[in-house]
């Protein structure tokens, strides 16, 4: 028994070990999810300036070489955009994957712990009754030395 709580115990220790892992990740996830959405947003108004940039020129006259390097820049900037938005849609994904594992090994470290709490409590009833036997012999042993052991109640 005593093997048994020994491993239940290693079991709870490894899994809050990899909860702790995966809440450093989760939250390093959520820093670059915030930090990708800033960049975003930098990006879009970057491209919003771009556009009104380009649309005062045309009213002003461009030259058309002009013109179609602003146009090719906007087109760079859009897809910047998309991989943007991409990349945090995946990494979205991925922190509801960390959250789903994080559920799990929640839910692993408090069955090894209700484990690990029934197999003490077995250990201190194998104990008490080791204990129990073992005062029941000396009271035997005892009574024998006295010469008592014919003197037994009947009940």
């Amino acid at each position: 028994m005593r093997n048994k709580n020994v491993i239940f115990s290693i079991l709870e220790k490894r899994e809050k070990f990899k909860l702790i892992n995966d809440i450093v990740k989760i939250k390093n996830l959520y820093e670059k999810k915030t930090k990708d959405i800033q960049q975003l947003k930098i990006l879009n108004n970057y491209q919003s300036e771009y556009i009104k940039t380009i649309q005062m020129k045309k009213i002003l006259g461009i030259h058309i070489n002009q013109w179609k390097n602003y146009n090719n820049f906007i087109s760079v900037l859009q897809k910047i955009i998309i991989d943007n938005k991409r990349m945090i849609n995946r990494n979205q994904k991925i922190i509801e994957e960390n959250l789903k594992k994080w559920f799990i090994r929640h839910n692993k470290i408090k069955y090894w712990k209700n484990l690990n709490i029934k197999n003490s409590k077995k250990i201190l009833q194998i104990k008490k009754i080791k204990q129990q036997i073992c005062s029941d012999n000396y009271a035997q042993l005892e009574s024998i030395k006295k010469g008592d052991y014919f003197n037994v109640k009947n009940y």
